[in-house]
């Protein structure tokens, strides 16, 4: 995926609605069937929670330092 603004607004109100969609899911009354359904459904959500913060962390990580390398910064030019 290439990643630029859109991508990364995309992230962030995906990773929203998983989060809103098990608050709500937390607070219904289920019966069995559904409370299973709901498990497997948290375990997928959970990975794609974990997918999508892996994503931001290198997309961020990649524009600071990025940034820090282009100005000279820490990692730009030994300190002495």
């Amino acid at each position: 995926m290439i990643m630029n603004g859109d991508n990364l607004v995309r992230l962030i109100e995906e990773m929203m609605d998983l989060k809103v969609q098990h608050y709500a899911e937390s607070h219904l009354k289920h019966n069995p069937e559904v409370a299973k359904l709901l498990v497997e459904k948290r375990e997928t959500d959970r990975r794609r929670l974990e997918q999508i913060r892996a994503e931001l962390a290198r997309l961020i990580n990649a524009k600071i330092f990025g940034v820090v390398q282009l100005t000279g910064g820490v990692s730009g030019v030994a300190r002495r």
